[in-house]
């Protein structure tokens, strides 16, 4: 009796399976069969401090229970962000309130864009890897399309990779897709990069010369911390701080930012839109807004929070800090059992790493079965109760690749490496089986 939509979304295989994970989560002592989630882009590491000022905010009157002042963010709070964005991310023309449109999270903004930027089969250029909720996100309700722009040998983060874009743009070009904007992820997940300055101003003239919206999500702009091994490594730029006169049609560019990452607070559910020069772009958004507005009380937490200057800087100083402890506890245990990982990490909370180097693999074995590998090493994990997320899900050119979130306190971080380091090991044990992909163990200690 359902829709075909609905039937596909009833199907067990459309079930997230981050749901089963967030449902079960491990605890030392309440529950220590759990999942340890080492996959979720989430931080813990200052829940109690944001809970403890959320706690103290003025309470809740009676605008708030009502629909305030509208579906898209209240009139302090947009004033509050921004104020915020404009000390934080420089731009170079001040933000308006009249500029940032608030949403129910950063997912629904990007959703929303694609609404109102494409019409259906319409393409987004996204490059690989990526964060892995994006092709939803354009597709399920805009039936948008993404378009993978995959590097090869080519640095992702230099201007060279500004002609892959485009020759990805005139490949489906020839195909008949029409593209209508690009996604920025600045800084990038799951590499956990910025993009220098000069490098987003050729995204831009890139954009310009081919009349594309750029989606710039910054969503971690404030989670850049010092890496000592990368002490060359750029720190974080915002497109809004760059001119566009020359380069692009400022009425094309969109930055999006949200409470997910930078404040550790996913379960707020509060993202935004920020766009300069397209007055018809936010009230097309602004329209639908019924479909991505904010709790009020996600509304007024955040406005509490961001309105107060002292806790906003003392709150990024200590993140900053332990995010950098945190990865040093992680990269120690990556070299400690020969793991490789992507280098040059100074943002975000993750790491990119290459499972499957600890592994000689035939080299005549097939992609269909490189593939295979990497699904059956993703359920060992599961199967010892760690979650990793796949480079699958991340739209990888080469499998074997996984992403590693370390933004949580160290005991939890200390029982994931174990488990994981179990978990390899029983998937080197099913691979000595006969008719297993021939494979060799390198060390894992």
């Amino acid at each position: 009796m359902l829709s075909t939509r609905g039937q596909i979304s009833a199907q067990p295989s459309s079930r997230p399976p981050m749901l089963d994970i967030v449902s079960n989560l491990w605890h030392p002592e309440l529950n220590p069969g759990g999942f340890v989630s080492l996959g979720v882009a989430e931080n813990t590491l200052m829940h109690q401090e944001l809970s403890d000022f959320i706690a103290k905010a003025p309470p809740v009157t009676s605008h708030p229970l009502t629909y305030g002042d509208g579906f898209a963010g209240s009139h302090k709070l947009r004033k509050v962000i921004s104020t915020f964005v404009n000390k934080k991310f420089s731009p170079e023309s001040p933000v308006q309130a009249s500029q940032v449109l608030v949403t129910n999270g950063l997912g629904p903004a990007i959703e929303a864009c694609a609404f109102t930027l494409c019409d259906p089969g319409d393409g987004i250029l996204l490059s690989r890897p990526w964060y892995g909720s994006f092709p939803s996100d354009v597709a399920a309700r805009a039936k948008a399309q993404i378009v993978p722009v995959s590097f090869g040998a080519v640095e992702p983060f230099s201007i060279d990779a500004v002609g892959v874009y485009e020759r990805a743009l005139l490949q489906a070009r020839k195909q008949g897709i029409r593209v209508r904007a690009m996604i920025l992820c600045n800084p990038h997940n799951p590499l956990g990069r910025c993009y220098e300055p000069h490098v987003l101003k050729e995204y831009m003239r890139f954009c310009g010369k081919h009349d594309l919206h750029l989606l710039s999500d910054e969503i971690y702009a404030l989670s850049v911390w010092n890496n000592p091994d990368a002490r060359g490594a750029p720190g974080f730029t915002s497109v809004l701080s760059l001119p566009s006169e020359g380069l692009m049609d400022p009425a094309l560019l969109h930055v999006l930012w949200g409470m997910s990452k930078d404040f550790g607070a996913n379960g707020i559910r509060l993202g935004c839109v920020i766009s300069q020069r397209n007055p018809d772009f936010l009230h097309a958004l602004e329209a639908n807004s019924y479909f991505t507005c904010p709790s009020a009380l996600s509304d007024l937490a955040t406005t509490s929070v961001l309105a107060d200057e002292g806790f906003v800087a003392s709150y990024i100083e200590t993140n900053k800090a332990r995010l950098e402890a945190r990865y040093a506890t992680t990269k120690d245990f990556l070299e400690a059992n020969g793991i490789p990982y992507a280098t040059g990490v100074n943002a975000g909370f993750f790491v990119w790493v290459n499972l499957f180097a600890l592994f000689a693999i035939s080299q005549g074995t097939s992609s269909d079965d490189l593939w295979a590998l990497q699904d059956r090493l993703h359920n060992t994990l599961l199967e010892e109760k760690v979650f990793l997320a796949s480079g699958s899900v991340f739209g990888s050119d080469v499998p074997g690749w996984f992403r590693i979130v370390f933004a949580h306190e160290e005991g939890l971080l200390l029982e994931g490496f174990a488990r994981i380091k179990r978990a390899i090991d029983r998937f080197h044990h099913t691979l000595s089986e006969p008719a297993s992909i021939p494979i060799e163990r390198l060390s894992l200690e």
